[in-house]
């Protein structure tokens, strides 16, 4: 029973932290869709970049393919950087905000 509880907390932080940085994204009009191809969630940009969290959901990694060396990673408390990041990796029409700070 604990395991089922544990990977149903984990899922549960790891869903939030995602959908956080979704609704970041939008404002540099980003528009991911949440996967959960093989149970784990992770937001699918590109098919070149994928986001993932941590079992917490306190931190964020991006690369090429789920689970593989991350090409980068940032605290989930640094929401609006970490998507100025993943904007600016996929192109300049991105990396200006809808909405400046």
């Amino acid at each position: 029973m604990s395991d089922r509880l544990n990977a149903a907390t984990w899922r549960s932080a790891a869903v939030t932290a995602l959908q956080r940085l979704r609704t970041e994204l939008h404002t540099h009009r980003i528009y991911p869709a949440i996967s959960y191809d093989e149970g784990q969630p992770r937001l699918v940009i590109s098919a070149k970049l994928t986001v993932w969290a941590d079992r917490a959901g306190t931190f964020f990694c991006w690369g090429t393919a789920y689970q593989e060396e991350p090409a980068d990673h940032a605290s989930v408390d640094d929401l609006a950087q970490v998507a100025a990041r993943i904007a600016e990796r996929l192109g300049e029409h991105y990396a200006d905000s809808v909405n400046p700070p």
